[in-house]
């Protein structure tokens, strides 16, 4: 049996929103369109080709839907290179030696481009760390979509019902879930009533709530393997 653990990337191992926010507005600002703060939100962790559609209309061209696209994520990149501070969220060093010092294969399942995967594990200097880095961007629907989470699995040889995946959205657990893992929600996931909805919604392995990783105890990860209800 191999276990696995399979972690999101932007807001779970590493806060990236502000830079991702910056990017998309001066994407859709050139645009000419009007882009929130509160629709942020409500979109991280999707597929950056299920998003621009429905803010610019669904007879977009999907050449023009894959060039903004990688305008958005080029502007991200550029974010970082002008020097957006980036650093692990608390908790996240810890987990990622004592899940490396275990024998415990773990990998990164992000919605984001690899160039942006890349640029963001090698400025935090944790690349040693994983197995695979999978990106959702080439897959034909993202997260809440299971495949991102079966493919990852599969390329760490692990069965799904061996893998706990960590994440900060709403869509990263309904994947998770209906990819039959358990899961660990951290943020501000972990009291919001959406993730209650999706819950709800999809019954399926045990969702284990922490506001940040530090809370996170070794006997709850155990817990979660053996598919039992979180106490």
């Amino acid at each position: 049996m191999t276990q696995a653990i399979l972690w999101d990337l932007d807001g779970t191992i590493a806060d990236t929103a502000p830079a991702h926010f910056a990017a998309w507005q001066e994407t859709m600002g050139n645009l000419g369109v009007s882009y929130s703060h509160a629709r942020f939100m409500a979109d991280f962790g999707r597929n950056n080709g299920e998003i621009l559609p429905e803010l610019l209309g669904s007879e977009t061209k999907p050449e023009r839907i894959h060039a903004l696209s990688l305008e958005k994520e080029a502007a991200f990149r550029q974010q970082l290179h002008n020097g957006a501070h980036i650093a692990l969220l608390p908790g996240v060093a810890e987990w990622l030696m004592r899940f490396d010092e275990a024998g415990i294969r773990q990998g990164v399942g992000s919605s984001g481009p690899m160039a942006n995967i890349v640029a963001i594990i090698q400025a935090l200097a944790v690349g040693d760390y994983f197995y695979g880095l999978l990106t959702g961007i080439r897959l034909p629907k993202g997260k809440p979509h299971p495949a991102i989470f079966l493919n990852l699995a599969a390329a760490l040889e692990a069965e799904p019902e061996d893998c706990i995946v960590i994440e900060d959205s709403v869509h990263g657990i309904e994947a998770a879930r209906r990819a039959g893992m358990a899961s660990i929600a951290v943020g501000s996931l972990s009291q919001s009533a959406r993730l209650d909805a999706a819950l709800a919604q999809h019954s399926g392995p045990p969702c284990l709530r922490v506001a940040q990783l530090t809370e996170l105890t070794w006997t709850q990860i155990e817990t979660l393997w053996s598919n039992q209800a979180i106490p």
